[in-house]
């Protein structure tokens, strides 16, 4: 009796590695429970397996009605509103990440061709490409990263808190989310569409709409010390339940803010200001930025030449999601690759190859515009909080 060895061409045993690697990496991903193939999740993702480098991703989005009644008896024909159609579109490019297997491992051969070697590589490729992944989203929301086509997508509306970050400032957000006006920059247009959380209670109050306010932890410290009214309140807050606790770092929820702290970014970055690629950051830990200086397009982001923690004028950015807050576009699948060195394969090396691209959600509208409660050509989703801390 044989057994049969899959070879290591084998579009299946390469794919079933990554897919293994990939899950198994997946509980890791801050984002990972926000994420959903509906524009009802914080981050949109689409997948089309038949798009390569340079193609396209296409999200498609409904506008609700809005038009005027007809009075009485005057004619109704032909004064039908348009329906509001609005789409984005997002490109997506080919990307590597690779690791040196180094020699070879000491290990034997039971039918599946250098077990020890690629179980091992696809579980830290599988990890590294979860804290890539994560990072591209934040760093779009922040609007940090510069896309293939777009460029670097700065926030259209920003809330600058200057210094001061208490109860009555959570307050004055909800408020200025709730009724467009107030923003720092940007001017008026349609509230941020709040995704829906589970409370886990079941009954009625099973589900509740809310804005997540990410927040990192210099901006969770200012808050915390609040003692006169953070302390006060937000102790008796119920962030209990099964779901919520799949959100990551819940500090509490305010009205319809329901308040998370994010990890820090720790790793390098190339450049000396905001617009780098995908490709130019070294992770080790996914997370929120900060900035040294007061303007956020000149000044230095975490884990670039120039940033400094002591920085006179530090500055945070958290981020406030609705729905469709960022589009996530992915192309073919990931795919787990193997080459051996030329001295005989005395060593070598393996990567995870895929084709994706980040962007905040920044709708075109096909036909018909909102006059006053404007979705297209804006952050769809996503409203960038500034707060000094330092």
């Amino acid at each position: 009796m044989t057994t049969g060895v899959v070879s290591l061409s084998s579009d299946l045993k390469r794919k079933k590695w990554m897919r293994e690697g990939l899950v198994q990496a997946a509980s890791k991903s801050f984002w990972a429970p926000l994420t959903g193939s509906t524009k009802d999740s914080v981050v949109f993702q689409a997948n089309n397996e038949n798009s390569s480098a340079g193609h396209t991703v296409v999200f498609d989005y409904d506008g609700n009605l809005s038009g005027k009644a007809v009075k009485g008896k005057e004619t109704a024909f032909g004064k039908g509103e348009q329906k509001k159609k609005f789409s984005d579109k997002v490109t997506v490019e080919r990307y590597r990440l690779v690791v040196d297997n180094g020699d070879k491992f000491d290990g034997v051969d039971i039918g599946d061709l250098q077990i020890n070697e690629h179980s091992d590589s696809r579980t830290k490729l599988g990890d590294l490409f979860i804290r890539f992944k994560d990072q591209a989203i934040f760093d779009a929301a922040q609007g940090t990263y510069a896309t293939q086509n777009d460029g670097l997508q700065s926030p259209s509306h920003i809330i600058d808190l200057g210094t001061t970050f208490d109860f009555d400032a959570l307050l004055d957000i909800e408020k200025t989310l709730m009724t467009s006006n107030g923003f720092t920059t940007g001017g008026v247009r349609r509230p941020l569409d709040p995704f829906t959380y589970y409370k886990g209670d079941g009954g009625m109050y099973g589900e509740e709409p809310c804005w997540l306010f990410v927040i990192d932890a210099a901006m969770a410290n200012i808050l915390r010390k609040d003692t006169a009214g953070y302390q006060t309140i937000i102790k008796d807050s119920d962030v209990r339940g099964a779901n919520n606790r799949n959100i990551r770092g819940v500090i509490g929820k305010l009205g319809h803010l329901l308040v998370v702290q994010a990890d820090q970014f720790f790793g390098s970055t190339l450049g000396t200001t905001s617009g780098w690629g995908l490709e130019d950051s070294e992770i080790e830990i996914a997370g929120l930025r900060q900035y040294a200086g007061t303007n956020p397009l000149t000044a230095a982001w975490t884990g670039q030449d120039g940033f400094d923690y002591a920085h006179a004028n530090l500055h945070s950015r958290g981020l406030i999601f609705g729905k469709s807050g960022v589009q996530a576009a992915f192309g073919k699948q990931p795919d787990y690759k193997y080459q051996e060195s030329t001295d005989f394969g005395i060593k070598s090396e393996s990567a995870v190859e895929f084709w994706m691209e980040t962007r905040k959600t920044n709708m075109t509208a096909e036909n018909e515009k909102y006059k006053a409660a404007k979705v297209s050509a804006l952050d769809y989703g996503v409203i960038a909080v500034d707060l000094e801390v330092q």
